[in-house]
């Protein structure tokens, strides 16, 4: 008898052979549902609708202060990956030329615990000497889940009903802000991106770091790990064969809608190698994790350094894991 599983995930070109059947997980029955962000996350978070759900790691870190309020476990599955240099703006005619101009600017962001800005905070404190206390923070969202901001930080919530993105690229094109870091592309709204070559210091921060930062995992609600503890296997094994169908395309540039996919293909394997999008606690997800682990707590997003084995299922799961 199968497991009739319902899993809330995103179609990406890694995970689209869920959707369309070419893959399933062993023992399950398998039902693919989506909604955009945050909703998805809401959902999981709030209303416990999904078995499964990708969500960000930003809102499962911080959910991990109340589990009992939050009882789901994470997966060591990242479907959703991204460097976030390329994301922070400033307003192109304002006053903030380099990230050393930051100190007491006005900058727009989601919320304070979506995963984009503990990295982009991250980063910019960890390796540009950003003071992070020294912004004022303005949030056009609340937040998913309750978080303590330390008293050093100020933040200030929109009351709006508006699209936060609206909202942010508004404020910037009035002047009233003076950068937005955002998880998406600002088109228009006079900003330009706060680093001038992104790419190029993206993958310097790549070379010098083997860090490609993790914005989801998949999490499985503690009910069905407690009644079918396989299921979490059975998903990672899926899941790892959903990304090798789906990004074997690289292999045929001639199917990818792109003039020049092989030589970005190409690019990408020299830089990054053959598999960055890998899942597991391996080595360098573990580093990544550790790292995003440590500005989530220094920006009061996780309340402790949580170690790895409280975060994700690795009793029922056979995978590298190196401490």
């Amino acid at each position: 008898m199968t497991l009739d599983l319902t899993l809330a995930c995103h179609d990406y070109a890694w995970t689209e052979p869920l959707w369309d059947g070419r893959v399933t997980p062993d023992g399950a029955d398998l039902t693919t549902v989506d909604y955009p962000n945050p909703t998805r996350f809401s959902r999981m978070v709030h209303g416990r609708e999904f078995d499964a759900c990708e969500l960000s790691m930003g809102t499962y870190l911080a959910s991990r202060s109340d589990p009992d309020r939050y009882p789901f476990t994470a997966v060591p599955v990242f479907p959703f990956r991204k460097f976030r240099h390329s994301y922070m703006y400033k307003r192109a005619d304002g006053s903030v030329d380099s990230v050393g101009d930051l100190d007491g600017k006005r900058v727009g962001i989601v919320n304070w615990q979506t995963t984009t800005g503990v990295w982009q905070r991250g980063i910019l404190a960890d390796r540009h000497g950003v003071d992070l206390s020294s912004i004022d923070w303005v949030a056009g969202g609340s937040e998913i889940v309750d978080v303590d901001v330390p008293d050093r930080y100020d933040v200030e919530y929109l009351d709006h009903q508006q699209s936060m993105v609206g909202v942010l690229t508004e404020m910037l094109e009035r002047g009233e802000l003076d950068a937005v870091f955002h998880p998406i592309d600002l088109d228009g709204a006079n900003a330009e991106r706060l680093f001038d070559d992104a790419k190029s210091v993206e993958q310097e921060y790549y070379r010098e770091t083997s860090i490609f930062p993790v914005m989801h995992a998949i999490v499985v609600d503690d009910r069905l790990l407690e009644a079918e503890p396989w299921i979490v296997q059975s998903l990672y094994d899926a899941f790892e064969r959903a990304k090798e169908t789906g990004l074997s395309t690289l292999d045929r540039p001639r199917d990818l809608p792109f003039v020049w996919a092989d030589v970005h293909a190409d690019e990408q394997r020299e830089v990054m190698g053959e598999d960055p999008w890998e899942y597991g606690l391996t080595e360098e997800n573990v580093a990544t994790l550790e790292t995003l682990i440590e500005y989530a707590h220094e920006q009061g997003v996780a309340d402790e350094r949580y170690d790895l084995e409280t975060l994700f299922a690795t009793d029922h799961l056979d995978t590298p894991y190196f401490a």
